[in-house]
């Protein structure tokens, strides 16, 4: 048997960003200056909407690029309002985003960030054990909406 193994990666979402060309070099730095670690930028060609805002006299460009980048639950929001703004897509024409939870990731993790990431966990478990013990009482947060 190999000793090789598989570490998953949960709570994680991918944000998916198509703006106009030459757009997506601002997208991925305001990702990256809250907290995203890096993306991946493909480029595409958009049809449909184009000949119906051209109607409406905006002129939309078919050249897209999209951006895709994977982040955890905890930074989701904030990267994607800052993605949001970086490509203008609050502005007619200018491209979509969306973002879809991820089951699981498999990457290459270096063993000191997988002990890091476990040490707190662990000194959590150690400090319950030593405290005398509390009853504990469970809160229940209304579900976040998005949107309005």
């Amino acid at each position: 048997m190999s000793d090789r193994q598989i570490t998953y990666l949960t709570d994680a979402l991918i944000i998916t960003c198509i703006v106009q060309a030459s757009h997506a070099d601002d997208v991925v730095k305001a990702a990256q200056n809250v907290g995203a670690q890096g993306a991946t930028v493909t480029y595409a060609r958009g049809t449909g909407v184009r000949e119906r805002m051209g109607l409406m006299g905006v002129t939309i460009d078919e050249q897209k690029e999209m951006v895709r980048i994977i982040v955890s639950q905890e930074q989701s929001d904030r990267v994607f309002e800052a993605m949001y703004l970086a490509g203008e897509l609050d502005k007619p024409g200018m491209g979509i985003m969306f973002m879809n939870k991820l089951d699981r990731i498999a990457t290459y993790i270096p063993d000191e960030v997988l002990a890091e990431a476990s040490a707190p966990k662990a000194k959590a478990k150690a400090k319950a054990k030593a405290a005398p013990k509390k009853r504990k009482t469970a809160t229940r947060r209304p579900a976040k909406k998005v949107g309005k």
